[in-house]
């Protein structure tokens, strides 16, 4: 082998090889950049992945939106309860739901939805906020929403795949 390439290297059309494998190398550098090649193993990915990175950036604009328009169904009493810490909370839920879009590993199995409602309302349960924020009937309603939330994240991904 190493025969070979040293036949080639010295021969007289070596610059004109040296040439092409340059050119070859640089046109497969540009496809991968663009996307239209690319190769993933387990040590080695290239390419760039945009599909991957427009449903992470639909995912987080429609939770954002989704979920700081919550505060308008909450109802908000502002002598006895702080609308600061009503974002604050929703701010607190938007950071958790982020953190499953980056793990990306949602589905609707009924085990999964059931173990990030509890979490959201851990999150609840933690804040200092009135009792009816911590009530039975409150507490349906964040699991609604935790399940609508997870739906739309995985059709989203479904959609722009």
């Amino acid at each position: 082998m190493w025969d070979a390439i040293a036949r080639v290297l010295t021969n007289a059309n070596a610059l004109l090889v040296l040439i092409f494998l340059m050119i070859f190398f640089l046109l497969f550098v540009l496809l991968a950049r663009t996307g239209l090649i690319s190769i993933h193993t387990e040590s080695f990915r290239m390419g760039a992945d945009r599909r991957e990175r427009d449903i992470i950036r639909q995912q987080i604009e429609w939770s954002h939106s989704y979920i700081l328009g919550l505060r308008s169904q909450i109802s908000i009493d502002s002598s006895e309860y702080n609308d600061y810490m009503a974002k604050y909370i929703l701010e607190v839920i938007y950071d958790e739901v982020i953190n499953w879009i980056t793990f990306n590993h949602i589905n609707l199995e009924s085990d999964y939805v059931s173990i990030k409602q509890e979490k959201v309302k851990s999150i609840i349960r933690r804040s200092d906020v009135r009792p009816e924020f911590k009530s039975k009937q409150f507490e349906q309603k964040v699991d609604k929403w935790t399940e609508d939330v997870i739906k739309k994240l995985v059709m989203i991904r479904e959609v722009y795949k």
